[in-house]
């Protein structure tokens, strides 16, 4: 089919669903409301992260977004980063097929380090480099109750690294999960998947259920030639559940997941030696495992504590970059009373033990090549112990709530840090809330910050010609006669951050709510490096006067890299979301995020930056989400978004793009439902980011369309 024929065949589509949902505001309402939740349930929906309690978004002193199960299930996405591309205040970006960049309120990359993840309130981040491994993190997205979004810092409750916010999965109980579900589908990029799950009685104690699924995701393109990059997906998983109510007062949930993956990676291998970069399909294998136990005891009608426990494994063989074994254990105890008068208290404490081990990988690769990360320190763990409280005062009923709260967590390698906070929450009316806060919070160091010596390039000596120049993207010059290779060295300590906030949250109609969230953060001892002195290796002479020795003297020259707490940023910008009922048949959500991203470095080193890239998340982004359900039996949605132009690496521009996702389904009964989807219906291919350490070429994301068909008895 040429080009021209599906560019109009999907014009055509994009009319045709425009045209539905503009019809749609004509329509005359039924006489049932087809979406789970109104606006009025939407302002007082139960919520868990944002203080560790339960309280509706409308009482929430910050930036909350709830993405519920109808959202979940009228969304085209099927993995969890896809799922949070509506969320006000995210960026989201795909890399390659199972990798992403996920940040909140800027400072994006592959190893982004600001953002906390949780998933039923197991925290799913990785020392390894303070961040988020996004290929690992899955369940089945039929069993996901909501996922909170907590913009902002949260170390006062959550501690280190919940710095610009707080990302909480919670799944249905298993008493809410009873029966027999199955969903099968496939398409041209969801290539085939299956899930299934059975739930059922454990007689007069509680509920259980297990499930299993399974996908393979077809590969992305290279961006500058169009060719297979070859990077397909593959992963298996299962997981169980078990909620017991041993006594009245007393609720016990037992849970676990394993799993095992494939992902292809095309890694730019370098070498010292001709032709110096090649692209090197690999393949990085996954396995994990983890078991979270949560006992929860209500002490008296004022009182109540919450212990939770678990155990997480996993291995991951990650070729040029390196072999990670870790196993973490982690405690943690939280005691809640409203036993003072017009105060209600949060406090706790928590141990954890991340122990690991890391090897160098080579799988796939070819000989000689340069690995992109080494950790001298193989074998450290980490461990950390913290103490935290939280105090809810009135200070008028119903109307003044001041939050002062604060953790104190002391981390082997890097000492005591405290992260506290002071919120305002001012309620005039029942349908309206203003909100503003003070919060510090603490990104502690990976172990790569502490123990790795990445490598960021290897740039080919001048006048070379690459036979794979068009697949590599165009790094600096090297106007040297002998390759140029650009090692750094870490010596990082603990970033801080100061953030201010206001929001405001207003019911102004029945049918129509807003929420708007302003801030402003402040960081300061950014990971930072700046470009220290050339020598030549082996003979480790300065240049230029190792360049006249005799030919063969010198293989490379090592540009150092010193990467410290040098550098400042600032941060500041607009969050608004809106949702309109219009009719009881349609929903309409739009978001809205603008973001201001600076950074400063001391004059006086070499050419100083930071590795928090300011511009590697977008000044502009926008999405517009409509839900059209004409029937009991049919649903139509569609979602129109907008992302500005960044620059995600040195030298490396993404352009901005503009792309539509749709869904149609049809369920003729709560037992069977058949649905086709399509994604990025707009191109045919775009580019949204590459890896901050240049170690994988430029891809990007296809058009795609896939179906299906889901039971439950």
């Amino acid at each position: 089919m040429h080009a021209t024929t599906k560019s109009l065949r999907f014009a055509a589509a994009v009319g045709a669903v425009s045209a539905l949902l503009a019809w749609s505001g004509q329509a005359s309402a039924a006489d049932d409301d087809f979406f789970d939740l109104d606006l009025r349930e939407v302002m007082n929906l139960e919520i868990t992260t944002a203080s560790k309690k339960p309280q509706t978004v409308s009482r929430a002193a910050a930036a909350v977004f709830v993405l519920t199960a109808d959202d979940i299930r009228h969304s085209t996405a099927r993995t969890l980063p896809d799922l949070l591309r509506t969320v006000p205040g995210l960026q989201v970006a795909s890399i390659s097929s199972s990798v992403w960049a996920v940040s909140a309120r800027g400072l994006n990359g592959r190893f982004a380090n600001k953002l906390l993840v949780l998933i039923d309130g197991r925290s799913v981040y990785t020392p390894t480099f303070s961040g988020v491994y996004w290929d690992v993190q899955d369940t089945l997205l039929e069993d996901i109750d909501r996922i909170e979004v907590v913009r902002g810092p949260g170390g006062t409750l959550w501690g280190s690294n919940a710095v610009n916010g707080v990302i909480n999965i919670i799944t249905k109980s298993a008493a809410s999960t009873q029966g027999t579900s199955v969903q099968v589908g496939g398409g041209s990029d969801e290539r085939a998947f299956v899930g299934a799950r059975y739930g059922g009685t454990l007689g007069d104690s509680g509920h259980f259920r297990v499930y299993a699924k399974s996908f393979d995701r077809n590969a992305s393109d290279l961006s500058l030639t169009g060719t297979t990059a070859f990077d397909e997906w593959h992963q298996v998983r299962a997981g169980a559940r078990a909620d017991l109510n041993p006594r009245e007062r007393d609720s016990l949930t037992i849970q676990g997941d394993a799993y095992s993956g494939k992902a292809g990676e095309p890694v730019i291998a370098g070498f010292l030696a001709p032709p110096f970069h090649v692209i090197s399909p690999t393949q990085t294998e996954t396995q994990g495992a983890n078991v979270l136990l949560r006992w929860q005891h209500e002490v008296s009608s004022a009182d109540s504590f919450t212990l939770q426990s678990y155990v997480d494994y996993t291995r991951r063989d990650w070729p040029a970059h390196t072999l990670e074994r870790r196993t973490t254990f982690d405690f943690d105890f939280q005691y809640h009373t409203q036993r003072l008068s017009s105060q209600d208290i949060v406090m706790g404490l928590g141990y954890r033990d991340s122990d690991v081990a890391y090897s160098a990988s080579f799988a796939g690769i070819p000989a000689m090549t340069l690995p992109y990360l080494q950790i001298t320190n193989r074998d450290n763990g980490q461990r950390l112990i913290n103490l935290f409280a939280q105090d809810d005062i009135t200070l008028l009923p119903r109307t003044l709530i001041l939050t002062v709260g604060a953790k104190l967590e002391h981390h082997e390698d890097t000492g005591s840090e405290l992260s506290p906070n002071a919120r305002l929450l001012w309620t005039p009316t029942e349908s309206s809330s203003v909100w503003g806060s003070v919060a510090r919070a603490v990104r502690t160091p990976s172990q790569i910050d502490r123990d790795g010596q990445p490598l960021t390039a290897v740039l080919e000596p001048f006048g070379f010609q690459n036979p794979q120049a068009a697949l590599i993207p165009a790094f600096t010059l090297n106007p040297l006669p002998l390759p140029l290779l650009i090692q750094s060295q870490s010596t990082v300590e603990s970033e801080k951050m100061t953030a201010v906030e206001l929001g405001f949250k207003q019911q102004l109609a029945l049918n129509l709510s807003v929420d708007l969230a302003l801030f402003n953060n402040e960081y300061r001892n950014l990971r930072s490096a700046y470009f220290g002195a050339l020598t030549c290796a082996p003979s480790g002479l300065p240049v230029p006067a190792c360049l006249f020795l005799p030919p063969g003297s010198s293989t490379h020259v090592v540009q150092s890299i010193p990467v410290g707490n040098f550098a400042s940023a600032k941060s500041r910008g607009a969050e608004v979301s809106i949702e309109w009922l219009p009719s009881r048949t349609l929903r309409v959500q739009a978001a809205y995020t603008l973001l201001d991203t600076s950074s400063t470095v001391p004059a006086n080193l070499n050419e100083a930056f930071t590795t928090d890239r300011a511009n590697g998340a977008p000044d502009n982004q926008w999405s517009l989400n409509a839900t059209w359900s004409p029937s009991r039996n049919w649903n139509l949605g569609a979602v129109l978004r907008g992302v500005d132009r960044l620059n995600p690496a040195f030298d490396v521009l993404v352009p901005g793009y503009t792309e539509l996702d749709a869904r149609l389904s049809w369920h003729p009964s709560a037992a069977f439902e058949v649905s086709i989807a399509g994604r990025n219906l707009l191109h045919d291919s775009h580019q949204e980011y590459t890896s901050e350490l240049l170690d994988v070429p430029l891809m990007s994301v296809q058009r795609s369309i896939f179906g299906q068909l889901s039971l439950r008895f």
